[in-house]
């Protein structure tokens, strides 16, 4: 028994310190699980819950989405003005195609009548017509 417990002696300490080491390392991984299920645990609950509200961000996306509707109402009210100023061309273009008819019915009409006033000054002064009574007076000759 004398040689087992110098064995003992010799190899004891170092048993204690193999015993003491495996069970730091199992303490360490032990605690790291638990963390790590914790962890784990808290992303799915922040995956499924949204997080609190902020007042801040409720106001900003309030502000936000009124702006687009006011962006929208602009944009409603722009394609509006346009279609008018459309209509508006359009009017103005048939005012422009009626107004060169008439120009030019008028242009015309006017070398219409040149035509017929210098046609008259031209031609020698109309004798008057013979009553009927005279055309019977000059037919019983």
């Amino acid at each position: 028994m004398h040689a087992d417990a110098r064995q003992w002696r010799s190899s004891g300490p170092w048993l204690v310190v193999a015993l003491i080491v495996v069970l730091v390392a199992g303490g360490f991984l032990w605690m790291a699980y638990g963390t790590g299920m914790q962890w784990a645990g808290s992303q799915q609950k922040a995956q499924l819950s949204p997080p609190p509200a902020d007042p801040a961000i409720e106001q900003i996306k309030q502000t936000l989405a009124s702006l687009q509707q006011a962006v929208q109402g602009i944009q409603s009210d722009q394609q509006k003005l346009a279609d008018q100023i459309n209509g508006v061309q359009r009017n103005v273009s048939t005012q422009r195609g009626d107004q060169k008819l008439l120009s030019d019915q008028l242009g015309s009409l006017s070398a219409r009548v040149d035509a017929l006033a210098s046609a008259r000054a031209e031609s020698p002064a109309p004798q008057p017509a013979p009553s009927p009574q005279e055309r019977t007076k000059r037919g019983r000759r």
